[in-house]
């Protein structure tokens, strides 16, 4: 296997579990709270119970989006001297990739907010079934960029978990696509990110990364700052491999102890949550997860342990942008309908259930589109 294919095989595998990641991420119920019919669940647990949830959905996943980054700042870059003319077909290009896929699958958030209104919904939704929808050119541009209960379109004079749904980020009503919102961002840049890496090489990777990582630490995350540094960094450092001809995989894969750091690392993350200095320990974790990850990734695909599944690759993309929009609903209605009591146990068997179950109705959607309304799918998940 020649290094082009075991670049290409690996950005291939990585899409779909960096995508399961990303679910899990949004199905902390430690964090976000699990909430039936205004009554909270889920409180009250062993301290185990909280190590097992961080672990999957605080510490493990937190290297998904930025290697998303990476990656597309790779690609972006991937066997092109970049020019004038390449950068407007880049913009075409990227219009239907990000730009529309962007647009409609708020929209289709939108829409799915509104449907708690209906009476058969609203029984599950109580607190939302008396919101109001305000059309203002402010409060459309919050939903569609700077999201938050109560600031968008819906308006609710009682928000359930309230408290753990403001956003001090500004986030789309769709809220994984913030990764979007960014790499449109960071494609317009790109003419700038192109001159410094030139002109500085290193350096400016450098002075991104440290940005990135004390931002949290000194809480100038909790703005727009916080994705944009994300984004600029990682987006950043899979452009400077593939200005400068280097596969990002052949360099990781140099650093050999990696993944037992990264295991310790994880670890310790895990165990000082909620402490001063976890922040520092969570952003190596991440440097750490992404080397880790792509290494022992290539490695089982250059052994033959593991295969690319082309339609598991195809459809991440169409899972990263549906499964907030449903993950939630399937939880409640799962505990409804299977009569689960309130206690550790079963919160943890529905916490690994639900992100499962949505992974595989998203992939049955994706599926059925791709078969029967093929146009539709390209349209939603730009062409992928």
């Amino acid at each position: 296997m020649t290094n082009d294919e075991l670049l290409s095989k690996t950005i291939s595998y990585l899409r779909f579990p960096l995508t399961v990641g990303v679910a899990f991420i949004h199905f902390n119920i430690v964090n976000d709270g699990f909430t039936i019919n205004g009554i909270k669940c889920g409180l009250n647990n062993p301290d185990w119970y909280y190590y097992i949830i961080n672990f999957f959905s605080e510490v493990l996943p937190r290297l998904c989006v930025p290697l998303f980054f990476l990656i597309s700042g790779f690609l972006f870059f991937y066997r092109k001297d970049f020019n004038y003319s390449v950068y407007k077909q880049k913009l075409r290009t990227r219009t239907m990739t990000l730009v529309i896929p962007y647009f409609l699958w708020n929209i289709i958030a939108i829409l799915i907010s509104s449907s708690k209104k209906l009476p058969f919904i609203s029984s599950i939704f109580p607190n939302e079934s008396n919101m109001n929808i305000i059309l203002s050119p402010e409060r459309i541009f919050k939903t569609f960029f700077a999201y938050s209960p109560n600031e968008g379109i819906f308006v609710n004079p009682i928000v359930e978990d309230a408290t753990a749904n403001v956003n001090l980020v500004p986030l789309p009503i769709n809220t994984p696509m913030w990764y979007v919102r960014e790499l449109i961002v960071m494609v317009i840049l790109t003419p700038i990110i192109y001159w410094f890496i030139k002109k500085t090489g290193g350096l400016f990777i450098t002075f991104l990364g440290i940005i990135w990582y004390f931002l949290k630490p000194l809480h100038l995350d909790e703005s727009y700052l916080g994705p944009f540094s994300c984004a600029a960094f990682f987006f950043s450092c899979g452009a400077y491999f593939s200005i400068n001809k280097m596969s990002f995989v052949d360099y990781m894969r140099k650093i050999k102890y990696m993944p037992v750091l990264y295991l310790l690392l994880a670890i310790v993350d895990t165990l000082t949550k909620n402490t001063g200095y976890n922040t520092y320990i969570h952003n190596a974790g991440i440097l750490a997860g992404i080397i880790s990850t792509v290494t022992i990734a290539s490695y089982l695909i250059e052994k033959g342990r593991v295969k690319v599944n082309m339609t598991l690759a195809n459809c991440s993309f169409f899972i990263f942008a549906l499964h907030t929009l449903i993950i939630k609903i399937i939880g409640k209605v799962l505990f409804i309908a299977l009569h689960l009591p309130d206690n550790t146990y079963s919160m943890l068997f529905l916490y690994f259930v639900v992100p499962t179950t949505t992974i595989i109705l998203c992939l049955l959607i994706y599926i059925f589109l791709h078969r029967y309304l093929t146009n539709v799918c390209n349209l939603l998940t730009g062409g992928r």
